[in-house]
């Protein structure tokens, strides 16, 4: 730009003099150097995070030193030479010495450039070395020779220790940079560190170059501007020298503490960071020079740590909280029109759906749609082979996502479980409105399914009573014909054909071209909704359907269907039980590290929500589950027996009591009929979910690779729609600030829901409960759902997505009680060494409570449970009744 310190804009060319870098066309010059200027989207992996950046800023126009990256290609070609040391070969040794001859660079600065730095998770700042001054060709090899040793260098490695482990080995390349001899220095952050405002520009400068300021050698002066530049105030400090290329210089009593900026120059400071955190969509931590009229960019990461929590201001809550309550108005309204919704009220609930996708990635939501939702798709294909009447379409409306947490449309889906009849969907609304506890897993006990005749005539009058009581029974024939071909199916092959799911994407797949990497996407996201998830969809149908067939039974003879829960436990077949038992096989070498992992490395501590990362890439996971099952002295096997014996005495018991109270012996044979098959059922639902879930592993890494080749942040592409990957190479600057839009938006949903702002049950008609605040407890009793039998007294723990992780350092006992949004399949190995579970959403049949039962804990569910209970409270759950009473709550603060 011409000025940097006027009203102009800021985006404009660097006036710099390009050369060729690479000599007589040598073909591998374009892999081993890469100008500043030639820097694509797709190099981030090449040049690393800090050149991968300036690449960028320069493409739009700022003013970037000149320079080239020597990229991570020439750092995988180190030698190691007869001293020890990592050395680049001759080779390349003279493709360098060319580059700095034709860059015309008189004094430079080389600097590292980390395939991890300058991300949103961690800066790395400070842990590679930047070198200066650099005076020739032989100084600058040595100097990128250093950069590229200090990669694993013990500093570097406990830095990296300290996070979550990347996904591909970490690489270095280096930027050889033109030292600006600068007349004032330092970084502008477009968030206050201190306090998160995003309305504050923060500016700390000093004179000359700012490595004094970096290096903590001078303190600097302090300007607070707004967004536009206005300074709100400034804080001076005394500057005994300042760094100039030539070394340091003394600074007269007057001058150093004179202001290291004018006015004028903080506000086009402001201004121009303000416009870098526009290009990269999040607040950013800039470092500048000024020479003459001019402003350089040296760097520009994202802001990490507290202040990306901080930033988010409640005024930006109330206008996500604003938009989110329209746009469920214009969606019920145009529901209304196209005649899907004709009930009085409109009712969504976050039951199952909650469950299993707590405050979702669009990418992990859409998957779930599409597989589930879509046209065509898994619940109108699986019901439709078990008899249901269901027209294409009829489960697109179904799901919605509703700030940021996703729910079902409660007329939408009892119309899904039409046979014929008609459906009572104003019966089934108010109910919800005088009990919205029986919006969680409707299909059990809500929507009516059991019917006896009397109940029928009652119901329905004479001759719409019998009809419809004959048509139940012959719909209940129908099911239970379904149920035993598909166990044959299942028993016969389809078991062999499921678990090939559990295998790794092939490499052909990962290695492709773009455009078949995206078809091998599109073709395993058909194979989930065609085929996999048909078959779940009809494991779980019939599995609801018979558990709510032993619930109305139970009401029926004995007026209690609180044992239902009891005879459900100890069921044997789910491969997500058998985990716990292969962990323990594990831990007694029984079984390998290598054969669990095929096993279950797919998994992860919420298996849909395809952002986290799998078992399998994180072994350390393992190791954990390994010494929580060990120092908490569990034997799951033995305990799962336990269970059974349990199961089976309730059942014998249940046989003398139903004899007792007269009820006929074909009834008796007919009921345990239909146990039989809920027991069959339920665990062949986790099993199948288990093998589908192993697609998710594919099409993670594919995901992964897409995210690579386009050149975004880690995790960026997770903030597309399945539509969106198409077009996601043609369209990749259009879609690259939607997706870091998105992920500020699912900040907001994340602290919408930690602070128990949505609740589990909308209803249409009153908008204003979306957003409104909920309270904390600190004493009494809580009433919940009782859904696996029990009782237990012990500590909080409270887990998040990443629970598994967040396990790391505390101490595992067996009178810890697991508090958690929801709890996947994925935490099935946590509830196997822990006392109790409580979770916000679920119901008798949730995955969380079937694991429950299967661990032999007590369950409950109770809405606001991760705002009611904090960590280290002392609390006793009681499975039977529901009830949770805060015994101490002294050490809610650990």
């Amino acid at each position: 730009m011409s000025s940097a310190l006027d009203s102009s804009p800021c985006l404009q060319t660097a006036d710099v003099n390009i050369v060729p870098l690479c000599a007589g066309g040598d073909p591998r010059c374009g892999d081993i150097i890469r100008d500043l200027q030639n820097i694509d989207p797709t190099d981030a992996w090449l040049v690393g995070g800090k050149a991968f950046h300036l690449g960028a800023l320069m493409r739009n126009g700022f003013n970037i030193p000149s320079g080239f990256c020597v990229t991570t290609e020439a750092f995988r070609q180190l030698r190691i030479d007869e001293r020890g040391e990592a050395v680049l070969p001759p080779s390349l040794r003279g493709l360098l010495a060319d580059a700095w001859r034709r860059a015309g660079l008189n004094v430079a600065a080389v600097r590292s450039s980390a395939s991890e730095e300058d991300g949103r998770e961690a800066s790395w700042a400070g842990v590679f070395p930047t070198i200066f001054p650099v005076y020739n060709a032989e100084e600058m090899i040595a100097a990128v020779e250093s950069c590229f040793r200090a990669l694993h260098a013990p500093g570097a490695e406990f830095y990296r220790r300290s996070r979550r482990p990347g996904r591909q080995p970490p690489a270095m390349a280096a930027l050889v940079q033109d030292l600006v001899e600068a007349r004032s220095a330092g970084i502008v952050f477009t968030a206050n560190p201190v306090t998160g405002a995003r309305g504050e520009i923060v500016i700390n400068a000093v004179r000359g170059l700012g490595e004094p300021l970096a290096s903590g050698r001078v303190n600097g002066d302090v300007f607070v501007t707004t967004r536009a530049g206005a300074i709100k105030s400034e804080s001076l400090s005394k500057k005994p020298f300042m760094l100039t290329r030539a070394g340091e210089v003394t600074l007269a009593p007057a001058v150093a503490e004179c202001r290291s900026v004018t006015p004028d120059e903080a506000a086009a400071l402001a201004r121009m960071a303000v416009e870098v955190e526009d290009l990269f969509g999040c607040p950013q931590d800039i470092e500048f020079a000024i020479a003459g009229d001019r402003i350089y960019l040296i760097q520009a990461r994202p802001i990490t740590g507290p202040v990306e929590r901080a930033s988010i201001c409640e005024s930006e809550v109330e206008r996500y909280l604003n938009e989110a309550r329209a746009r469920l108005e214009s969606r019920v309204q145009e529901l209304r029109r196209q005649g899907k919704l004709r009930g009085r009220q409109a009712i969504f609930s976050n039951g199952n759906v909650g469950e299993l996708l707590p405050t979702p990635t669009p990418m992990s939501f859409g998957l779930f749609r599409a597989i589930f939702g879509g046209r065509d798709a898994a619940i109108v294909n699986g019901r439709r082979k078990l008899g249901y009447k269901l027209d294409d379409d009829a489960a697109e409306p179904l799901y919605e996502l509703i700030c940021g947490q996703p729910y079902f449309n409660v007329e939408i889906d009892a119309k899904t479980f039409g046979i014929g009849l008609p459906i009572q969907v104003d019966a089934i609304l108010e109910s919800i409105v005088r009990e919205p506890g029986r919006a969680s897993y409707p299909e059990f006990g809500l929507y009516t399914q059991g019917l006896g005749l009397n109940q029928a005539l009652a119901q329905y009058g004479a001759v719409e009573g019998r009809k419809h009581h004959d048509a139940f029974w012959r719909f209940h024939a129908s099911m239970v014909k379904a149920a035993k071909e598909m166990l044959l199916r299942y028993r016969r092959g389809a078991k062999l054909w499921l678990s090939r799911s559990l295998e790794p994407p092939r490499p052909d797949e990962i290695r492709a071209s773009d455009a078949r990497l995206l078809a091998a996407f599109q073709q395993r996201l058909d194979h989930l909704r065609r085929i996999l998830c048909v078959q779940f969809v009809m494991a779980a149908r019939i599995a609801f359907f018979f558990a709510d067939m032993v619930r109305w039974r139970l009401e029926r003879h004995l007026k209690d269907a609180r044992l239902t829960a009891l005879l459900l436990q100890g069921l044997t077949g789910s491969m997500v039980t058998q985990q716990a038992f292969d962990l323990e096989n594990l831990a007694h070498n029984r079984i390998t590290r290598d054969a669990f992992i095929t096993s279950y490395g797919h998994g992860a501590a919420n298996e849909l929500e395809i952002s986290l990362a799998r078992l399998g890439e994180d072994p350390g996971a393992i190791d954990l589950l390994l010494q929580e099952l060990t120092v908490s002295g569990r034997q799951p096997a033995a305990e799962f027996r336990k269970q059974q014996r349990r199961r089976r005495a309730a059942q014998r018991a249940l046989r003398r009591q139903l004899a007792d109270r007269g009820v006929g012996e074909d009834e008796v044979r007919t009921f345990f009929a239909d146990l039989r098959l809920a027991q069959a059922f339920l665990p062949l639902r986790e099993t199948i979910k288990h093998c589908y879930t192993g697609e998710y592993r594919a099409l993670r890494e594919i995901l992964l690779e897409i995210n690579r080749r386009l050149g975004w942040e880690d995790g960026d592409v997770f903030y597309l729609e399945p539509e969106e990957i198409r077009d996601c190479f043609r369209s990749r600057d259009a879609l690259a600030p939607l997706a870091r839009h998105r992920r500020r938006e699912r900040k907001i949903a994340a602290l919408l829901a930690a602070q128990r702002r949505v609740p589990a049950v909308i209803f249409a008609d009153r908008m204003q409960s979306v957003g409104a605040r909920a309270e904390g407890a600190t004493s009494g009793n809580l009433k919940g759902v009782p859904v696996a039998p029990g009782s237990a007294v012990g500590r909080v723990t409270l887990l998040d997505e990443a629970a598994i992780r967040s396990l790391s350092g505390k101490e595992a006992h067996r009178e810890r009680i697991i508090v958690a949004r929801s709890a996947n399949l994925g935490l099935a190995p946590l509830l196997r060494v822990a006392a109790g579970l409580i979770v916000e959403v679920g119901g008798v049949l949730a995955h969380a409570a079937c694991q429950a039962r299967e661990s032999g804990i007590p369950a409950v569910v109770l809405e606001g449970a991760t705002c009611l209970l904090r960590e280290g409270m002392l609390v006793s759950v009681d499975g039977e009744t529901g009830r949770v009473e805060i015994l101490d709550a002294r050490d809610a603060a650990r």
